[in-house]
């Protein structure tokens, strides 16, 4: 072939997009970009590096409840993540025996909700799920208590009908499902069940993704489906210890009591020698901020504005402010060293409110931070808030956003349709202490943004909410 015919062939080449590299991360992007662009996420959010929490996750709750595997249940384990909150509350409404794992398994294992006795309501039951009334109301288990669990729940990313799970990516369901099995807490026949939404469901993913360390789903359950999958893998027998890194075990004490108790029993615990990929990451994040951290202090050091003295020993700002304004003009009023200061920082611009939108029928007793939990619970976020509450209304703000940083994607900004769309049948009630005031139906209406001209310019100012 002659050179001159190579060239075409050689830059279409170069010109066709590679294709995306198959793993499990890009499954999880895929979904977290989904959910977002799609507005089918709720907070928290944004749902990328989480396990995500989707509108439906109540109406998945009540389908999980009404199978017989759920009813006959008297001992659940349910994951601590938002999107299983739902089946957390039905489990103690139903008086089931309710187990959840220590998040990040740092100070423990597994906690038994406990309510505390007489408080058996709606309320009392929403506060022991949340994440502060499961660390209250939680009565620790250690790895030596005897448990016996007749349904897991667990929280996943992405699913599929072959029974496939892939997490968060961190490893803890795994590692869970690991110490449950040499607790024996479960059995082979225990069933593991998993709440998401219809968008998380896959026919199939690649079967070379997965390990014998990854916890395969018995059933699936969405806001409209249930899907008994086939398993295609065989369940993790318990912890895998080649798979960990001896730092992982240092940061999870619990792993560390468990491989006291596996050695003395002489079984072989040989741990990883490099450390896991969440790790990783971990050690990635610190050696960023160790760079920022001597980055700047050159950067100060190289503009003359050292805070040691002569003797070495570090000075603080405010001497070191003090010594430079002294340096900057010498006794006959003329200025020196004015270049060796440091210029100051340019102010940022303010930003801009893109739209607003303005709630009104609010009861006189409601008070700010109760509208910003039923703001949250919807998942709205304003930049801002004018509260009038006393008047019966309040304004929202939303400003005009830039590109998202963190999560490798841009995530599409709210706008007043979709706002307005996530607040409609909104109610919030009075909370004063004597009041019985019912919740009240909240009117949610466009408003002009903030810095536009106001029909009523004698209107006292009104109190700003950041």
């Amino acid at each position: 072939m002659q050179n001159g015919e190579e060239t075409p062939a050689a830059t279409e080449t170069a010109n066709t997009p590679q294709p995306e590299e198959v793993t499990k991360q890009s499954f999880r992007i895929k979904v977290w970009r989904h959910l977002e662009t799609n507005g089918l996420a709720m907070f928290p959010r944004p749902v990328y590096n989480r396990i995500p929490n989707f509108k439906g996750a109540q109406e998945a709750a009540v389908k999980l409840a009404e199978l017989d595997v759920f009813k006959n249940a008297s001992t659940v384990k349910v994951n601590p993540d938002k999107p299983q909150e739902p089946v957390r509350v039905l489990c103690l409404e139903q008086q089931k025996t309710l187990y959840v794992p220590v998040p990040r398994l740092q100070n423990g294992f597994l906690n038994r909700l406990v309510l505390p006795e007489g408080e058996t309501g709606p309320a009392a039951i929403r506060k022991a799920v949340s994440r502060n009334g499961m660390e209250t109301y939680g009565q620790p288990l250690s790895i030596e208590d005897s448990v016996s669990l007749d349904l897991v729940v667990m929280g996943s990313v992405a699913v599929s009908k072959e029974g496939y799970r892939i997490g968060k990516g961190r490893g803890y369901g795994d590692l869970e499902f690991g110490l449950m099995m040499h607790m024996k807490a479960i059995n082979p026949d225990t069933l593991v069940v998993t709440t998401v939404h219809d968008c998380q469901v896959f026919d199939t993913l690649p079967a070379e993704l997965f390990g014998p360390h990854d916890v395969p789903i018995d059933i699936i359950v969405t806001p409209t489906q249930v899907i008994e999958t086939q398993r295609m893998s065989s369940r993790p027998t318990g912890i895998l210890w080649h798979l960990l890194s001896s730092r992982r075990v240092q940061q999870m004490p619990v792993l560390g009591q468990l491989r006291e108790i596996e050695m003395l029993a002489g079984r072989a615990c040989t741990l990883k020698e490099v450390d896991t990929d969440m790790e990783e990451r971990g050690a990635a994040r610190a050696r960023r901020q160790r760079r920022r951290t001597r980055s700047h202090k050159s950067h100060s050091e190289g503009e003359g504005n050292t805070t040691e003295g002569e003797d070495g020993k570090p000075k603080s700002r405010r001497s070191a402010r003090r010594r430079n304004s002294h340096k900057s003009a010498s006794k006959d009023g003329k200025e020196s060293d004015s270049k060796d200061q440091k210029p100051r920082r340019p102010r940022r611009p303010r930003p801009v409110i893109d739209f607003s939108v303005k709630i009104s029928n609010i009861s006189p007793t409601t008070r700010v931070r109760d509208l910003k939990q039923a703001l949250t619970e919807r998942g709205v976020k304003p930049q801002m808030m004018t509260w009038k509450g006393f008047r019966g209304f309040c304004y929202l703000h939303f400003y005009k956003s830039g590109p998202q940083k963190g999560e490798g994607d841009n995530i599409q900004a709210p706008n007043m349709e979709s706002v307005i769309s996530a607040l409609s049948q909104m109610c919030v009630g009075g909370t004063g202490e004597q009041t019985n005031e019912k919740p009240r139906l909240l009117n949610v209406e466009p408003a002009p943004p903030r810095n536009a001209p106001q029909a009523t310019p004698t209107e006292p100012p009104a109190a700003e909410v950041h």
